[in-house]
């Protein structure tokens, strides 16, 4: 197995992370399909 194997694979903590609009899009998208579920089991 050569020595620089993982070097390129995995997840990299300390690169710097840029938020997008759509990241922020499916947050609340999430949050909506999450507070319909509830209203649906509450008032189904």
């Amino acid at each position: 197995m050569p020595s620089g194997y993982r070097t390129a694979v995995g997840y990299n903590p300390f690169r710097v992370q840029v938020k997008h609009r759509g990241d922020f899009a499916i947050v609340v998208a999430a949050l909506v399909v999450v507070a319909a579920l509830i209203a649906w089991a509450f008032f189904g």
